[in-house]
């Protein structure tokens, strides 16, 4: 799958459909338009104080992820994230989820969703994963620092 999609990409580039490639044959390359404006909070509302994550463990190819596999939040923000196991597997596939740094350990059983809830009172970046399987590819919180 990898060398098609670096195939195509090369034939986009020789067609001059990327890279300002038109410009090698003396035409002019119109101006870029101007980025569209991020939005002011990228993050999800705050429902009754609280920002509100599902984290989804799935199974592709055959790896393991908890997808999203990046949350973000502020310093001082009450989160809480529902996991949800979708790895198959017996009736008893059991996955964990762990963010060391704040002390959390949960395990997730397929088809019964869990619960973790703190508050983000530390900024910087900081990893999750499975803690039975920590070859499992994991994933990270970003605590953005109050301003």
């Amino acid at each position: 799958m990898r060398k098609t999609a670096m195939g195509k990409l090369a034939m986009l580039a020789a067609a001059g459909l990327i890279f300002g490639a038109a410009s090698i044959a003396g035409a002019q390359t119109p101006p870029a338009a101007a980025p569209a404006a991020a939005p002011a909070n990228p993050l999800p509302e705050m429902v009754n104080g609280v920002r509100k994550f599902t984290e989804v463990s799935v199974l592709i190819g055959e790896t393991k992820f908890w997808l999203p596999s990046t949350i973000v939040v502020n310093e001082g923000d009450k989160v809480e994230i529902t996991l949800k196991n979708q790895v198959p597997g017996a009736q008893n596939n059991q996955h964990g989820f762990a963010i060391p740094a704040y002390g959390i350990e949960k395990i997730v059983t397929a088809g019964k969703p869990e619960k973790v809830e703190f508050t983000a009172d530390k900024a910087g970046l900081f990893v999750f994963g499975c803690q039975l399987h920590p070859g499992h590819v994991g994933g990270q919180l970003i605590v953005r620092p109050k301003s």
